[in-house]
């Protein structure tokens, strides 16, 4: 299950949603199925999200956090080997493949809050990643 903040589009009311997963979601959405709690309006749109993390000892907190440590390293490797940096143009390129003026692939760069904030007002799907995407080479 995952939790999203959604936002009513009419009344500006802010709740969450819990969907099986963003297909899920947009299946939802998309057959008006999900509707503001104070207006009863369908034109919802998904809100920015902070990780859920929960609190453990000291000790697991060490542990969990070199594994976590470990994954993101892993994780950036696979990013910088299979996806295509592009940057600041992210925000462009992402349109592009959405719209089908490029040819679709994997991306990765670097977005404003703003245009995260436009991407997902255009059902775009984004991600931060956990790690600095600026390239120095």
């Amino acid at each position: 299950m995952i939790v999203f903040n959604l936002k009513c589009f009419d009344c500006d009311t802010s709740f969450e949603g819990w969907f099986e997963n963003t297909k899920d979601f947009n299946k939802q959405i998309n057959q008006g199925l999900v509707s503001c709690p104070a207006c009863n309006s369908i034109h919802i749109k998904k809100g920015l999200m902070a990780p859920n993390v929960a609190k453990k000892s000291n000790a697991k907190i060490s542990k969990r956090n070199k594994s976590i440590a470990s994954n993101v390293r892993k994780l950036k490797k696979i990013i910088e080997k299979e996806f295509e940096y592009v940057g600041d143009k992210f925000t462009e390129e992402a349109k592009k493949i959405k719209y089908g003026e490029v040819k679709e692939r994997a991306i990765y760069g670097e977005a404003s809050i703003e245009q995260t904030k436009e991407l997902m007002d255009e059902d775009i799907d984004v991600l931060p990643l956990p790690f600095s995407t600026k390239k120095t080479n």
